[in-house]
């Protein structure tokens, strides 16, 4: 197993515990931690002997979404290292749906934009009450391009269009109840117990029949266009976070004041 930089990884009998390792800026999504996540699935899948892959954050957050200095850096990219730099997300992103290990989402904290995509992407997304979500993008000038597809996934269309739209934050009981966390706990440490509780159950089950029964899933809910979808989004992001609106919005984060829109 190669050394992260932004990852911590700890097998642990069949399961791979893998927390994101940027706790200094709650775990955001920069160029470093996408092409490690991708690496670890990519190697995850050659390692027969671990069945579970587990996702959490170090810190107090599981992941606040793309780190915006980075997409900042955007507008000095030409238009093919843009969207070279775009589809870094959908391939990690994809890389955990397609997984051949069941992947299971523990959230807390912060969990905004790209982080709520991630957690879209795992099997089983569970959260607690006092998490704080987000899909704050359209507040940055910016689409949830790669993201979408997988909300779509979990969501209702009205519902996510509402908190795309209105870019407002929700806790964990409202995330359980839209369909993006499987199960909502009061504390980490009730998540936890639940989680090692789980992992006994899915051991019992054979390892060829839950894969199969992953694919099975996902081939009947998918239909044809879940890949064509995604194959998409990265054009769609490179267009738009080079935008002069969503450099405007990335950098009045940044300085802490509000965007001067058109």
């Amino acid at each position: 197993m190669e050394n992260y930089q932004t990852l911590a990884v700890k097998p642990e009998g069949k399961t791979l515990n893998l927390w994101l390792s940027r706790s200094e800026v709650h775990n955001a999504l920069n160029r470093q931690m996408i092409v490690e996540l991708h690496r670890f699935f990519q190697w995850a899948e050659e390692q027969p002997s671990y069945r579970f892959v587990v996702i959490r954050g170090e810190g107090k957050s599981f992941c606040a979404g793309a780190d915006l200095n980075w997409m900042k850096e955007s507008a000095s990219l030409s238009e093919a290292e843009n969207l070279e730099d775009s589809r870094l997300l959908t391939h990690m992103l994809m890389a955990i749906y397609r997984s051949s290990k069941v992947v299971v989402g523990a959230a807390f904290g912060n969990i905004f934009g790209g982080g709520t995509g991630l957690l879209a992407a795992c099997d089983i997304a569970y959260t607690v009450s006092n998490a704080r979500f987000s899909l704050s993008e359209t507040r940055l000038g910016l689409v949830a391009a790669s993201i979408t597809p997988l909300l779509m996934k979990r969501m209702k269309a009205s519902r996510l269009k509402e908190l795309i739209f209105s870019g407002r934050h929700f806790n964990g009981d409202e995330a359980c109840e839209n369909g993006l966390a499987d199960r909502v706990f009061e504390s980490v440490e009730d998540m936890d117990r639940f989680i090692l509780q789980l992992l006994e159950q899915m051991l019992k089950g054979g390892p060829r029949a839950v894969v199969r029964s992953k694919q099975l899933i996902n081939e009947l809910s998918d239909g044809t266009s879940m890949d064509e979808h995604m194959k998409q989004m990265p054009e769609l992001l490179a267009e738009v976070r080079v935008t002069p609106e969503a450099q405007e919005g990335i950098s009045a984060f940044l300085e802490k004041r509000t965007p001067d829109w058109p």
